[in-house]
């Protein structure tokens, strides 16, 4: 009786496939520092006031995959004028290039101009099928 053993042949074929895999991991790991899978997004101060309050420009970076579906970027802001809130919203189509990204985006008062004090700042990122949002409290200027 002649006895058979896969031991030689399992040895042979994981170490095939554990070069196979060693050589390809560090591939695989560039390409996903060079694009993410998620998105990000990040609030910056400081905001630029407009027409004496009537607006704000609030810088915002963001990341997100290439080829994600419309991307926009949605800004919100609140402020305590005198024991009265001023707030307003703003929002921009971006594009997503895999990287960081930085871009502005206007946000209009609704009821009450802004002051040059600090704010509360909401950023969200909408690029299809990702999400992210950032709250941050940042300063209003001139």
């Amino acid at each position: 009786m002649k006895k058979y053993s896969g031991g030689k042949t399992l040895a042979v074929a994981a170490v095939v496939g554990g070069a196979v895999l060693a050589s390809v991991a560090p591939v695989m790991a560039e390409v996903s520092a060079q694009s993410p899978s998620l998105s990000a997004v990040r609030v910056d101060a400081p905001g630029k006031l407009k027409a004496w309050g009537a607006a704000v420009e609030v810088p915002v970076t963001y990341a997100c995959p290439p080829g994600s579906s419309q991307p926009y970027v949605y800004v919100n802001l609140s402020q305590n004028v005198l024991g009265r809130i001023a707030s307003g919203s703003g929002s921009k189509q971006v594009t997503c290039t895999g990287g960081f990204e930085t871009t502005k985006v206007t946000v209009t008062a609704q009821n009450l101009a802004f002051w040059p004090v600090d704010a509360f700042a909401q950023a969200n990122l909408n690029a299809y099928p990702n999400t992210a949002s950032h709250e941050a409290v940042i300063r209003l200027s001139y």
